[in-house]
């Protein structure tokens, strides 16, 4: 199957549209009627799905009203994806969302649906970088010597991501475009098993932003950070960029979508209250101590981003004729 290529950035978020404003404004007024419900394409446990619960639990607070995570993972997001895309369009479902969200596009053929069409864009949550971990039996404790033990040994490192087209999966990639290492990829449905395997020692590897309590007990060696800045809680842990690799950069975001025809100032409301949610000082220290930064977006800037980050890492996904398995 052949990459489709396709213009992300000139594709945009579907119009804020219908209904008409008054009636817009009425179900803005009501909001939310019922339990909301936050649908994550991962397995409970990860990164995906912890920043999901950290915003649901505060939302839930200010609106008095039940919100709930939904883990629906498998079909590289598409499962999950389309039971929103199926959904009332009243703000009562939302999806939470990650690069492989935007890249579907560029690596399916086909999608039964369009994410720049089907959904609008709500606000972004967190951002965070990733840090290549190994199990400590690994013979490696920098990045230059994973590097060196990949290319003696092709195809024999395994490393653990959470599904084509995901920052765990693409962090790797960048890597192993810039030095043209082979190694064996393993997926997983999300980070919870992939750690499983990684502290065990059934895989040599793991790009990954939830291992940070792993790291501090030493049942993975971490080796590098993948963002271009080292992390405040690991400030003795170097870049991978500044370990001969400069221009690496990587980092993972998650945020809310909703189904197209969703009011928009439903949409606005809710992009508001998630933007008081994420300035409360107990929601930022929580998100300090996973690593985590907080998002500070209104529904156009992370359109934006979305948008950005597509192009950004469409070019990689073409380069590497990277499509689902």
């Amino acid at each position: 199957m052949k990459v489709r290529r396709r213009d992300l950035m000139a594709t945009g978020f579907a119009a804020y549209a219908t209904p008409g404003l008054a009636q817009s404004s009425s179900a803005a007024s009501r909001f939310p009627e019922r339990p909301v419900r936050i649908v994550v394409a991962y397995s409970a446990g990860g990164a995906a799905d912890s920043q999901a619960r950290l915003a649901a639990q505060h939302l839930s607070e200010m609106w008095n009203t039940p919100v709930v995570v939904e883990n629906r993972p498998g079909g590289n997001t598409l499962i999950a994806t389309q039971a929103v895309q199926r959904s009332a369009p009243d703000g009562h479902t939302m999806l939470s969302v990650s690069l492989p969200f935007a890249l579907n596009p560029v690596m399916f053929e086909k999608l039964p649906y369009d994410p720049f069409q089907d959904f609008l864009p709500v606000g972004l949550i967190s951002s965070i970088p990733n840090i290549l971990v190994v199990h400590p039996s690994f013979p490696a404790r920098t990045v230059g010597e994973f590097i060196a033990y990949a290319r003696a040994n092709p195809g024999k490192v395994t490393v653990a991501h959470t599904g084509i087209g995901s920052i765990t999966h693409l962090s790797g990639e960048l890597l192993y475009d810039k030095t043209g290492i082979e190694v064996t990829m393993i997926a997983y449905p999300g980070s919870t098993p992939a750690h499983a395997d990684v502290l065990s020692g059934r895989v040599s590897a793991m790009f990954d932003s939830s291992m940070l309590p792993h790291i501090e007990a030493r049942r993975v060696r971490a080796l590098g950070v993948t963002s271009a800045e080292r992390l405040d809680l690991l400030p003795d842990l170097p870049t991978i960029a500044e370990q001969g690799f400069p221009g690496y950069s990587a980092a993972a975001f998650y945020g809310l979508v909703a189904p197209r025809e969703t009011p928009p100032m439903v949409v606005e409301k809710i992009a508001a209250d998630l933007r008081s949610v994420l300035q409360l000082p107990e929601v930022r220290s929580r998100m300090r101590d996973m690593t985590f930064i907080a998002g500070d977006t209104t529904p156009a800037s992370f359109s934006a981003f979305i948008q950005e980050e597509a192009a950004r890492w469409g070019g990689l996904v073409k380069r590497r004729e990277i499509r689902p398995g």
